[in-house]
């Protein structure tokens, strides 16, 4: 069986109701995907401008689907996106619900985004090698299922013309600011989940290396 049945097999039941709903919805919706410690809440930062909103690990507070669309719909923006790591274990239902939002994917070298994380977090290197197994595994089925999409790779993140070219991918009808982007280059934005030495609780570690919330929707 190749990839592409299996993920075929893994979507969850999507309601009729939730898809009818968001065929209703009248604005321009994005996601911005990639593993843990590739700048990604830098990114939703960036995104969040004028006639756009991007939520920041957002989906880590939800626990439906529909969650996610009442989400969109108290926005006012015309552009609506989601930035969150997690999202990739969901391509699947994910893509099956929102086929024409615009995706990004960003990406860096698996050993430099595990060291990144052991470091910002004090989990274990084991524990977080288990993660981004699974993480990697989801890059393979968004590849696999997502045929329209632009990345831009963490080397490259520093560059104005690639974050440009994003910029205009994502929002073609809201004019890039240059000082922002200079004001946002000089901040460093990082999330913590843990400090070191290793004090995150073991309940919330087991929810953060296997986040399944999302996997249950019916």
């Amino acid at each position: 069986m190749d990839v592409s049945e299996l993920c075929q097999q893994s979507y969850p039941l999507i309601s009729q109701q939730l898809k009818e709903r968001i065929s209703k919805i009248d604005k321009k919706i994005f996601f911005i995907l990639s593993t843990a410690r590739c700048r990604s809440t830098w990114f939703a930062n960036l995104f969040t401008y004028k006639d756009s909103f991007c939520y920041n690990e957002e989906t880590r507070y939800i626990n439906s689907w529909e969650e996610l669309v009442d989400r969109i719909e108290e926005r006012s923006e015309e552009y609506v996106g989601f930035e969150d790591p997690e999202l990739l274990h969901y391509i699947n239902s994910l893509y099956k619900l929102f086929p024409n939002a615009k995706y990004v994917l960003l990406e860096r070298d698996r050993e430099e985004c595990e060291i990144s994380m052991c470091n910002q977090s004090g989990a274990p290197r084991e524990l977080v090698t288990m993660k981004f197994d699974r993480w990697e595994n989801d890059l393979v089925n968004f590849k696999n299922i997502v045929s329209d999409y632009d990345s831009i790779h963490f080397d490259d993140m520093d560059d104005i013309n690639e974050v440009y070219r994003i910029w205009k991918y994502i929002l073609p009808d809201i004019e890039f600011d240059n000082g922002r982007w200079n004001l946002l280059t000089a901040i460093i934005i990082s999330v913590t989940i843990g400090t070191k030495p290793f004090s995150m609780p073991k309940e919330r570690m087991a929810v953060y290396f296997n986040f399944d919330k999302l996997d249950y929707i019916k």
